[in-house]
C-alpha cells in the first residue's frame, strides 16, 4: 500500500558528510566510488563548485572524456576566469585529440590579459606541441605518451612514460623532451631520466637543462657520467674510510643519501666542491635519518669543519630528499 504523506526524514549534516566520503575516495583514486558520493550529494542538493569540479576529475580518470567535457563547459559557463578549469578542460580536449578545438580555447584563452606568467608559458608550450602533432602525425600511442608529460602532473604517470621511450624511435618527440628540461615546474628525477635516454639515444642536439633554479647545455651524446661525478666518487670514498668499519648501517644510510643527491642532481655537479663538508653533512643527515642524537656542531668538531657550513649542506641534501619521495 502507497503511503502518500510519508516524510523523508535526512540525517543532519547528510550532504556534507556524503561530500567527506567522495573526496576521501577520490583522494584514494576510487573514482567510481567518488562518484556515487558525489551525485548523491548533488541529489540532495548539493550544488558547489568544488564537488562540482570533482565530478569532472572523476570522469576524467575513469576516461568518460564526453561526460567530463559536457560538465567542464557547464563550469566554464559560470567561471570563465578560472585557469585550473580552463587547463582541465584543455587536457580533455587533448585526450580526445581534439586538437583543433584545443587550438581555439588556447588561442582564446592566451588574449587575456590577466592570465598568469606561468600559465601563459604553459599553453603556448601546448599550442607548439598541437602544431608539430599536425605536422609529424605522430602514432597515436605515441601521442598518448606525450601527451601524459605535457598534461598531467603526475611524476609517476612521467617516470612511466620516459620508460616506454626507451623502446620508441623519439625523433618526433625530441622537441617536447627539451622543452621538458627546461621547465623548472618538472620534477629533477624525471628529468634525470629523460637526459639519461637522450644520452643512450645518441642524441647529438643541444639541450638546455633546468635544475633548481640553475642552467646548464648540454650535448647528451658526448655526456660521460664517469668524468662529471669525480668529485661524488671521492665523498664515497672518504665516506668509505669514516663509517663503514665503525658504524656499517650507518655508512650505508649516507651512500644512499649522496648516490639519491647526485642523481636529482645530475648533470650539475655538487657545490661547492667541499669533500669534507660534505661528508660531514652526509654523517649528520644519516644519524638524524637513524634517530641518533648528534647535533652539527659535533659532527663539525670531527670533520674539522664549520658549522655553518655543514648546516648549509644539509640543506641541500633534504631539499633533495623531499623531491625524492612522491
Amino acid at each position: 500500500m502507497e503511503r502518500k504523506n510519508e516524510k523523508i526524514i535526512l540525517f543532519p549534516y547528510a550532504k556534507e558528510r556524503l561530500v567527506e566520503e567522495g573526496i576521501k575516495a577520490l583522494q584514494a583514486k576510487r573514482y567510481h566510488e567518488a562518484l556515487h558520493f558525489f551525485h548523491e550529494a548533488e541529489r540532495l542538493g548539493e550544488d558547489s563548485f568544488h564537488v562540482k569540479l570533482s565530478i569532472v576529475v572523476c570522469f576524467c580518470e575513469l576516461g568518460e572524456f564526453s561526460e567530463a567535457e559536457r560538465r567542464c563547459q557547464m563550469l566554464l559557463q559560470e567561471n570563465a576566469e578560472d585557469v585550473d578549469l580552463l587547463q582541465i578542460y584543455i587536457s580533455i580536449l587533448m585526450q580526445q585529440r581534439r586538437y583543433v578545438q584545443a587550438e581555439t580555447v588556447i588561442r582564446q584563452a592566451l588574449r587575456r590579459h590577466s592570465l598568469p606568467s606561468s600559465v601563459r608559458e604553459h599553453l603556448l608550450r601546448l599550442l607548439h606541441f598541437i602544431r608539430q602533432l599536425n605536422e609529424r602525425c605522430l602514432p597515436s600511442a605515441e601521442q598518448d605518451d606525450v601527451l601524459q608529460l605535457l598534461s598531467s602532473n603526475d611524476v609517476t604517470e612521467h617516470m612511466k612514460v620516459i620508460k616506454r621511450l626507451e623502446n620508441e624511435d623519439i625523433t618526433p618527440v625530441l622537441f617536447i623532451l627539451k622543452q621538458y628540461l627546461l621547465n623548472e615546474a618538472n620534477n629533477p628525477i624525471t628529468k634525470t631520466m629523460v637526459l639519461r635516454l637522450l644520452t643512450s639515444k645518441n642524441v647529438s642536439d643541444v639541450v638546455t637543462v633546468e635544475k633548481f633554479g640553475e642552467i646548464m647545455e648540454v650535448i647528451p651524446a658526448k655526456l660521460n657520467e664517469r668524468s662529471q661525478t669525480t668529485f661524488a666518487v671521492n665523498v664515497l670514498r672518504q665516506l668509505e674510510d669514516k663509517l663503514a668499519s665503525k658504524n656499517p648501517s650507518l655508512y650505508e644510510v649516507a651512500v644512499d643519501i649522496w648516490l639519491r643527491y647526485t642523481y636529482v642532481l645530475y648533470p650539475f655537479s655538487p657545490a661547492p666542491a667541499l669533500l669534507d663538508e660534505w661528508v660531514a653533512a652526509l654523517h649528520l643527515v644519516a644519524c638524524q635519518f637513524q634517530g641518533m642524537r648528534t647535533t652539527s656542531e659535533e659532527i663539525a668538531r670531527i670533520y674539522h669543519v664549520q658549522v655553518q657550513d655543514v648546516d648549509f649542506l644539509c640543506e641541500k641534501l633534504y631539499e633533495a630528499e623531499k623531491i625524492s619521495y612522491f
